[in-house]
């Protein structure tokens, strides 16, 4: 028989976004095979992770204790412009470019079923607050996912920006259609966004 803890460690693997049942045991069986040190240095990092988190007040990024996130509170940005985009990872795709200089706002995903439509309405009500009061920004990008899918939360994103006279872009050239920001090339990613 299996041991419990085994699979109560595989439930919590197998309800991680794209990882199965079977990588789930994958990841179980390499952990448990991994020197006591490692393990140790993982759990710490995980219970720091637990204990000290936080989400930056102005773009929404993880952070580890900080109210406003590195980037947001840096002087060097450029303050008048604001990319919008769906998730963490599409932030961390624009920025390892090492292009793009402006500042981000992350959604926390699109408005689909599957996923909590409360987080990304509240959301997009904070983004209007922010383009009420911040008369900094002057234009703004739309890096969202080039899916059918994105398509709800873009026209709503479009028509919550069409209140305010700023430019708007989004992101098109050499971007492949059902392409998700945080797999396309740096080069075709650079073009796209014009950096």
């Amino acid at each position: 028989m299996i041991n419990p803890l085994f699979k109560k460690i595989v439930e919590i693997f197998d309800s991680f976004p794209d990882i199965g049942p079977r990588q789930s045991w994958r990841l179980l069986f390499w952990f448990v095979k991994q020197e006591v040190k490692f393990k140790n240095k993982f759990l710490s990092y995980f219970q720091l992770l637990i204990e000290k988190l936080n989400f930056c007040q102005k773009c929404f990024m993880p952070t580890i204790e900080e109210n406003i996130c590195s980037i947001c509170s840096d002087p060097d940005r450029n303050k008048s412009k604001l990319c919008i985009v769906a998730r963490e990872t599409d932030l961390i795709t624009i920025e390892n470019l090492k292009k793009y200089r402006g500042l981000y706002f992350v959604l926390g995903g699109l408005i689909l079923p599957f996923e909590n439509k409360n987080i990304i309405k509240e959301r997009m009500k904070i983004l209007e607050d922010r383009l009420i009061n911040d008369r900094q920004i002057k234009e703004i990008i739309l890096a969202l996912p080039f899916t059918k899918e994105a398509e709800p939360t873009k026209k709503d994103l479009i028509k919550l920006i069409s209140k305010f006279n700023l430019k708007f872009k989004i992101p098109r050239r050499g971007i492949p259609t059902g392409g998700e920001i945080e797999f396309i090339d740096p080069e075709t990613l650079k073009e796209a966004l014009e950096l």
